[in-house]
């Protein structure tokens, strides 16, 4: 199953583009790059820079890229968890 916006937090989101729009932690904001590792509650971005940056889903607004012209919006406090453990939670976006 591909990635939409709709399905999107069910989904491994490793080798996404992403934008830490807002985070709690100040630091963390306008953080942009690749996501290159996943945990239950933690990306690890590596930046446009060459760095890598590990930043807590929660108390994060991240805004994925899809395609060209398609980038969704998500609350971190939606994404906590590992991809499987997110598909029970929400019923697999029934």
């Amino acid at each position: 199953m591909r990635r939409t916006k709709s399905n999107l937090i069910y989904h491994e989101l490793i080798g996404l583009r992403v934008h830490v729009k807002f985070h709690t932690d100040k630091s963390l904001t306008n953080i942009k790059g690749k996501v290159v590792d996943e945990t239950k509650n933690m990306f690890v971005i590596l930046t446009d820079e060459g760095r890598e940056k590990r930043v807590p889903k929660f108390g994060g607004v991240f805004v994925f890229k899809l395609s060209d012209t398609v980038s969704v919006e998500v609350r971190g406090d939606l994404i906590v968890g590992r991809p499987e453990e997110r598909l029970k939670k929400y019923g697999g976006g029934k």
